[in-house]
């Protein structure tokens, strides 16, 4: 004969152990009717402190690192704090990282880093609040205090970059910086001299060696101060003769003169459009250009400066002069 009392009991703790199974690893119900089973999806987790780990996909490496803590979820997606690791690209590259926390998607290969983020790639070396890479697509994306230092293949020019949001399309070597731009370029030989820029938007196609900035831009080189809405820097035509940056919309020069007589003496110049020629040590200004140095002003149809030399050129006029200088 049954014992009712431990029927009801038995029953009681068959339901509660129910209960704690389906909170731990989930239950997916069909409809409420009696008739469906459960369907029970078990998700395996692991947690381990202080420790190293790596995977593999089909003996190719894909991650690895060390970590004060690691949680893998289904035997794939990884949770970890203070990372210190490396992700391989398709082409085996390494990209090595550091940050507080953060995550790893091994079926996309993604990885998500957060607080005080360094990242170093074949490209180029980043830091950011916040980082994103998505391997299989080659995409990278950063977010708060972006700080970029990228070296130009053809040139071997370095950037230094400063922004508050950044996408790079590695695959591309293309790379777009938002907000607050700030940076410096040095040229490989350092005789060359280098230039510090900002603007609002930033691009750097590394196939082409070419920087584009655009809106509110400024350059500052030797005795230039630049200021423009738009320009285009091609960083392989520096010493061919050949423009090396253009100017579009607004542009204003500012260029400190240094005079035989020892004196200094600033010179303006206004226009549409200016081209630098660095071979030549030149400007051309067109789109209703005009120079104001001293006493004198000059208007014309194209007018070229040479850097830190008072002769004033006005082609288009077929004439050539010297601006009038007071008498000391």
């Amino acid at each position: 004969m049954i014992n009712l009392k431990s029927a009801i009991i038995t029953v009681s703790f068959a339901v509660g152990t129910v209960a704690m199974v389906t909170s731990a690893i989930g239950i997916k119900r069909g409809d409420d009717s009696a008739s469906n089973l459960l369907d029970v999806e078990i998700v395996e987790e692991s947690i381990l402190e202080k420790m190293n780990y790596f995977s593999l996909d089909q003996g190719r490496k894909v991650v690895s690192l060390s970590a004060d803590s690691l949680r893998i979820v289904g035997q794939r997606d990884l949770y970890f704090t203070a990372p210190d690791g490396l992700l391989y690209n398709e082409n085996g590259d390494k990209i090595a990282y550091k940050a507080r926390e953060g995550e790893f998607k091994n079926k996309r290969k993604e990885l998500a880093l957060d607080g005080d983020v360094k990242l170093s790639s074949p490209e180029g070396n980043y830091s950011a609040q916040n980082l994103y890479y998505n391997g299989s697509k080659g995409f990278l994306e950063a977010r708060g205090n972006v700080q970029a230092n990228v070296v130009d293949k053809t040139t071997n020019d370095q950037l230094r970059i400063t922004s508050n949001y950044m996408n790079s399309w590695m695959k591309e070597e293309r790379s777009l910086f938002i907000g607050d731009v700030k940076g410096k370029l040095s040229r490989k030989r350092a005789y060359e001299g280098s230039f510090t820029f900002s603007s609002e938007k930033m691009e750097l196609n590394r196939l082409k060696s070419l920087v584009t900035l655009n809106k509110n831009v400024s350059l500052d080189r030797n005795n230039y101060h630049l200021e423009a809405q738009k320009a285009e820097i091609f960083l392989e035509n520096y010493n061919k003769k050949l423009k090396y940056y253009v100017l579009y919309d607004d542009i204003k020069l500012v260029e400190e003169l240094k005079l035989p007589s020892g004196a200094s003496q600033t010179r303006r110049a206004f226009s549409e459009k200016l081209e630098g020629f660095m071979s030549q040590g030149k400007v051309v200004l067109t789109g209703a250009p005009s120079v104001q140095q001293g006493d004198d002003l000059i208007k014309g149809y194209q007018i070229t400066l040479r850097e830190n030399v008072e002769l004033v050129e006005v082609e288009e006029a077929q004439s050539s002069f010297k601006l009038r200088q007071d008498e000391e």
